[in-house]
């Protein structure tokens, strides 16, 4: 994984619209646009991976509307849901954490953000793509050896 970040962060709330998605917001321009991340906090060492979205000025001038607190350190922020506070071990929004931000190996990253998905559709579908995977390898070993 290339190393990004080590630093303190501070969370916010995902918008409405974004609860139920699978990325993050963060400030962080070193990352390769819409790339998977692994989020680790660095107390705990829990990991989360997850598609990461650069803030723009669209995002920014939507999210910074009243009443939400305004985002005004971009570049030592992050945007994330509930569904990943939580597998992080319980993030407060409002409060600073320290996070390390590295952008995910693609296909290791990708099947793991798939894996933790906030929508359960989403976590269902890897699991059988997998296990029908499992079970093709199976089949064709058993072909040759039979």
């Amino acid at each position: 994984m290339q190393g990004v970040r080590a630093d303190m962060m501070k969370v916010y709330a995902a918008l409405k619209d974004d609860i139920n998605e699978g990325h993050v917001w963060l400030g962080e321009p070193g990352l390769p646009p819409r790339c998977v991340v692994a989020i680790t906090n660095t107390q705990n060492g829990r990991t989360v991976y997850c598609e990461s979205f650069q803030f723009e000025k669209n995002f920014l001038t939507e999210y910074n509307q009243s009443p939400r607190i305004n985002i005004d350190v971009p570049a030592s922020s992050i945007v994330m849901g509930y569904w990943y506070r939580a597998r992080l071990g319980g993030l407060e929004t409002q409060e600073v954490y320290p996070l390390d931000v590295k952008a995910a190996k693609p296909v290791w990253g990708n099947l793991r953000a798939c894996m933790q998905h906030p929508q359960v559709i989403v976590r269902v579908a890897v699991w059988l793509g997998l296990l029908s995977v499992g079970l093709g390898l199976l089949g064709v070993i058993l072909a040759v050896f039979a």
